[in-house]
């Protein structure tokens, strides 16, 4: 019941955080203020509804490899799908690009959570094939986030190349965890509830933020804050 309480309280505070970030890029969208309105009420209603829905589905062993072995993939596959599909909307884009990119490296940093994988290996519910590279990545991604998020928050001349490397290491990094746990059949029947949360949920929330950080990172519309204030006082955080 702990493990359950402590999972809930992490993806409700991380979903919470991740609608944050989402409403600043809002709150920095042109025209009315209804427009502004629409999108802050549907994305928290979407947000609130994607959290309660996929616990209500794990909790009742939804995801259990053992009721639905491709039950795990097919959540990630289908979650990674909307969150791409949003970004034909051209408004979603300019939402996205007003985020502040060292918020979307920061937020990053509840990767370290991942260590748990590490801790249920050690307590011997896990194998070590599947849980030390899941852990050890998670916990390495989210170590280095602050960092990477400070360097580009001072505007470091090797801000941008660190950030895309440390973006493509976090999104290797779940990859690699999802492939393990699906060739090693669930972490070798491990991945149950609550902690399934992390790779159906948690996980394709960090994948589209580490590829929306992207976006802004190789299409250069994520200035560093510094610049961009001695360039445009009082501008937008980002240029779509």
């Amino acid at each position: 019941m702990t493990l359950v309480l402590l999972q809930a309280m992490i993806q409700s505070i991380s979903s919470t955080l991740h609608w944050v970030g989402l409403y600043v890029g809002i709150r920095a969208l042109p025209g009315d203020q209804w427009r502004r309105r629409r999108w802050a009420i549907g994305s928290a209603i979407i947000f609130t509804a994607w959290l309660v829905g996929v616990v209500l589905l794990a909790g009742n062993g939804f995801f259990r490899f053992a009721f639905w072995p491709r039950g795990i993939p097919i959540a990630l596959a289908t979650t990674l799908a909307v969150g791409y599909l949003f970004l034909l909307s051209r408004t979603f884009r300019e939402i996205i690009a007003a985020i502040p990119q060292h918020w979307l490296i920061a937020i990053q940093t509840a990767r370290i959570l991942g260590g748990v994988f590490l801790i249920r290996y050690f307590q011997g519910q896990l194998p070590g094939v599947f849980a030390i590279p899941a852990g050890v990545g998670d916990v390495l991604t989210g170590i280095f986030a602050p960092l990477v998020a400070y360097w580009w928050f001072a505007g470091k001349p090797y801000a941008r190349t660190a950030a895309i490397a440390w973006n493509l290491f976090g999104m290797a990094d779940l990859v690699n965890a999802v492939a393990i746990g699906w060739l090693t059949g669930g972490g070798g029947g491990g991945i149950v509830f609550p902690i399934v949360l992390i790779p159906i949920y948690a996980v394709p929330r960090a994948f589209l933020i580490h590829s929306y950080a992207l976006i802004g990172l190789l299409r250069k519309t994520s200035r560093h804050p510094a610049i961009r204030d001695a360039l445009h006082p009082g501008a937008a955080l980002a240029t779509p």
